[in-house]
């Protein structure tokens, strides 16, 4: 049986300072449209996937955090939201992140069902900020390495592991050469702790050939409801830190 984030799933087993809860916010920057795709032929597909999807779920993580710690910059930004909800109100989770690979510098704001955090690491710190409460809940030594990883890789992780894939073809999307694959359904036995079993699923998974996941957006029907999700790339080598108002000093 495999055990898939719902609504929530953002956690940190190497920086738990970073582990986040929250409540939405309007204030979250819109995901960018998605690019414009350029036709190319195929080339090899990254460590993890084959043209059947994702082979190895492990090893195809730890392939996008290679590309990310390799650079360039970035921003990313996630969103699982229930639809179909009856006109009762949706849950919904959020991640709004911007991280340079060449200072160390980061900035996250997670919002969720149980509180909002926005977390800035520099120069090796690591601060959290309640944004409820508007106060500091703690700041830790961290490095750039583990941050990075530990903010999505458990939501990363079980979107991978989720869909049944199928190459459709490969483009160039901003100077990037990537293969888009359709989803085509559920792995058997896939069930959410908050929504019940799996039993759908559509939409599109677009990774690079460096293992960059770019893009992923989907939909997915489970026995007790139906969530949409996306995961996004963007401003790659493009994307500057700024610091947070809460964590500026002087």
């Amino acid at each position: 049986m495999l055990l898939v984030a719902g609504c929530a799933g953002f956690g940190s087993s190497e920086t738990p300072s970073a582990t986040p809860t929250g409540t939405p916010t309007a204030t979250d920057t819109p995901v960018p449209a998605t690019p414009t795709d350029t036709a190319t032929p195929n080339p090899s597909y990254p460590a993890g996937w084959s043209a059947a999807g994702v082979e190895n779920g492990t090893v195809a993580v730890d392939a996008h955090y290679r590309a990310v710690l390799t650079g360039p910059s970035a921003t990313v930004k996630y969103r699982s939201r229930e639809v179909d909800t009856g006109g009762e109100s949706a849950n919904e989770t959020t991640l709004g992140m911007a991280y340079e690979t060449g200072t160390g510098r980061l900035y996250a704001s997670i919002a969720g069902t149980d509180g909002h955090r926005e977390v800035y690491l520099r120069d090796g710190t690591l601060s959290q900020w309640n944004v409820r409460n508007e106060s500091l809940v703690g700041q830790s030594n961290a490095r750039f390495q583990r941050v990075v990883q530990s903010i999505d890789r458990r939501v990363l992780l079980s979107q991978l592991l989720l869909y049944t894939l199928e190459h459709e073809r490969t483009v160039e999307r901003n100077g990037t050469v990537a293969h888009v694959y359709n989803v085509t359904g559920v792995h058997d036995n896939t069930v959410s702790n908050t929504y019940g079993a799996g039993t759908d699923a559509s939409g599109t998974v677009v990774v690079a050939t460096d293992g960059r996941i770019l893009e992923l957006e989907t939909e997915v029907t489970y026995t007790g409801g139906t969530l949409r999700y996306r995961y996004v790339h963007t401003r790659l080598g493009e994307t500057t830190v700024e610091t947070p108002a809460w964590a500026r000093t002087g």
